[in-house]
């Protein structure tokens, strides 16, 4: 719904209402992110669409756009970019930005120093999910994580652990 999107507040963010197992948040937007969003509202609005209905995403028919378009559409932008099956197989999913955005997120974290541990509710709350444990699972062993693993054991062995 329009009233979902608030592009003006400090941060921008959307409320998501009623996701899997009826949670509902608010998710803080990068500003960049809030910027397209108020141009696509501009051009929604320039077009006429705010009066077909009060969603947000509108289709030219007026009504909400549906998972089958923005699956297609994620679909030709995946094709365009020269991003096909990996080698075993896996297609690009929109479910798959999510993992990528989890494990980035906590890339940076490490490379920043932060207490990672002390930040992972954050993340599994903006993830939608109501505990750490829930997140584990998009937090795959990945070459990026393991290598900061790998690092930070060094440091550990190195120091002579903890006693």
């Amino acid at each position: 719904m329009v009233t979902d999107v608030w592009l003006e507040s400090e941060p921008p963010c959307l409320h998501l209402r009623d996701t899997k197992f009826y949670k509902s948040r608010l998710v803080p937007l990068h500003p960049s992110t809030a910027d397209h969003l108020r141009h696509y509202a501009d051009l929604r609005t320039a077009l006429r669409y705010h009066s077909l209905s009060d969603v947000f995403f509108i289709s030219e028919q007026g009504g909400p756009l549906h998972h089958g378009a923005l699956w297609r559409w994620f679909t030709e932008r995946c094709r365009a970019l020269g991003m096909g099956p990996t080698d075993a197989g896996r297609r690009p999913s929109l479910s798959a930005l999510r993992h990528s955005f989890a494990v980035e997120r906590m890339r940076l974290w490490y490379h920043e120093g932060v207490d990672v541990p002390a930040r992972l509710p954050h993340l599994s709350v903006y993830l939608g999910h109501v505990r750490p444990q829930e997140s584990y699972w998009y937090l795959s062993a990945t070459p990026a994580l393991l290598t900061i693993a790998a690092e930070r054991f060094r440091f550990y062995a190195a120091a002579g652990g903890i006693s």
